[in-house]
């Protein structure tokens, strides 16, 4: 059998790269959906209760 695939570096980084940028898409995809639900009202995400109360990360989120 001659159509063995041979594990090397160059294999391995191009399925790294590829796992990478699939997990980025799907983040990415879930946020757009989030930030459009937000901006419509359906969804209320409270940062104040994420950043401990006191916007404590206000830098993060811009100061809100």
């Amino acid at each position: 059998m001659d159509n063995e695939v041979r594990p090397t570096w160059r294999l391995a980084w191009g399925l790294w790269w590829r796992m990478f940028l699939i997990s980025l898409g799907i983040c990415v995809i879930i946020g757009v959906i989030l930030c459009i639900l937000q901006l419509l009202g359906v969804v209320c995400i409270p940062w104040e209760s994420l950043c401990g109360g006191n916007l404590s990360c206000g830098w993060l989120l811009g100061g809100l």
